[in-house]
């Protein structure tokens, strides 16, 4: 079984934070954002896949590198953006593909029954399965009509809600028939949604599974978080987690949900959470106070400081008695002067030394 991930993006509306980390490098309850998608196509039998990468794609490629467990992983580069179904074209150059094949976007997690979603296809018949999910506002999405037989006669890309036919919407993972390659250009941008599907419903060869369970569109902070929080909720059932070699002060108090990535320390009296995740060999040090916020790996956060509801990215030092309030982002490699105040929903970009205070809302680039 092979597989084709794309993760060619330029995450945008995670800047500036994506200035410098790619987007599926952006942890999920302590781990990369694409480690959640290999983990799912591991388990479904998948023994090859290629990623469809663009920009940052080294940094990608240091994290992961060729071999996810028993799966190899090969990268697609492209020179140029190549829309949705560009990138699935160029990549299967790269494997032989000459069967049923799973892709998916690389920016969303899910516990999808990949298995199921094949049963349906192959009893469907169909060149093309998209999978289905329901949300309440589907604005910002591909939304379909869907008939009684599971076959997909509309789709409908970013509909008006009045104008949209359903609240299912694309949720970014498909099964794909070989021969669909041949309907895919070579070498220009390529729209799966707007050029590929209207032929194959047309033609009453593209279907639909509507699943259920959970599904995150990592496409923003908010849903950043969102899938953060929701996960570590589902997960931690009451308790705290935490991964090996944790260090905890007996007078610190987490309070849960929380979770405490490898090697993460957290000293004498320090109060910590609820909804606070902390990467890997990250420290919170004496007297600090951390709630509803996510700390990538390599933080550091001063004596005393106070964090609110903020995002604070890898490599980043938070001196003594700042305090950063809520929807404020701190980007990679930052250092952060004692006593700075960083304002609510204030944006730090990547590589700076802040040494004075950051009003609400502002920039500091």
């Amino acid at each position: 079984m092979k597989a084709i991930v794309l993760a060619g993006g330029y995450a945008t509306r995670l800047r500036p934070i994506s200035y410098a980390l790619p987007k599926l490098l952006f942890p999920v309850l302590g781990k990369p954002m694409i480690y959640w998608t290999l983990e799912l196509l591991r388990n479904f039998g998948v023994d090859e896949v290629v990623l469809g990468v663009n920009y940052l794609s080294d940094l990608l490629r240091a994290v992961v590198g060729e071999k996810y467990g028993n799966m190899t992983v090969n990268y697609s580069l492209e020179n140029f953006p190549l829309g949705t179904a560009g990138p699935i074209k160029l990549a299967s150059q790269m494997v032989s593909i000459n069967e049923t094949f799973v892709a998916m976007n690389g920016d969303i997690i899910t516990n999808i029954d990949l298995a199921k979603m094949r049963q349906r296809h192959e009893t469907n018949q169909a060149s093309i399965t998209d999978a289905l999910y329901e949300v309440k506002d589907p604005r910002r999405f591909g939304v379909v009509q869907l008939d009684s037989d599971g076959h997909i006669r509309r789709f409908i890309e970013k509909p008006i809600l009045k104008e949209a036919p359903s609240h299912l919407i694309n949720a970014g993972v498909y099964m794909i028939q070989p021969e669909v390659l041949e309907m895919i250009p070579p070498n220009r941008k390529v729209s799966l949604e707007r050029e590929i599907f209207p032929v194959l419903a047309s033609e009453g060869r593209l279907c639909g599974f509507t699943f259920s369970g959970y599904w995150f569109d990592i496409g923003d902070m908010a849903e950043f978080r969102k899938a953060n929080f929701q996960l570590l909720k589902q997960r931690s059932l009451g308790s705290l987690l935490q991964e090996s070699d944790v260090k905890i002060a007996a007078d610190a108090k987490v309070r849960v949900p929380s979770f405490l990535g490898e090697s993460s320390q957290v000293e004498s009296k320090v109060s910590a959470g609820p909804y606070v995740l902390v990467g890997k060999k990250s420290q919170i040090m004496r007297g600090a106070s951390v709630a509803d916020s996510i700390l990538f790996d390599n933080v550091t956060i001063g004596e005393g400081s106070i964090i609110q509801g903020a995002i604070v990215a890898s490599n980043t030092t938070i001196g003594k008695m700042v305090r950063i309030e809520a929807g404020a982002v701190i980007s990679p490699h930052v250092q952060i002067h004692d006593g700075v105040r960083i304002g609510r929903n204030a944006i730090v970009h990547p590589f700076k030394e802040i040494t004075s205070n950051i009003r609400a809302n502002a920039h500091a680039m």
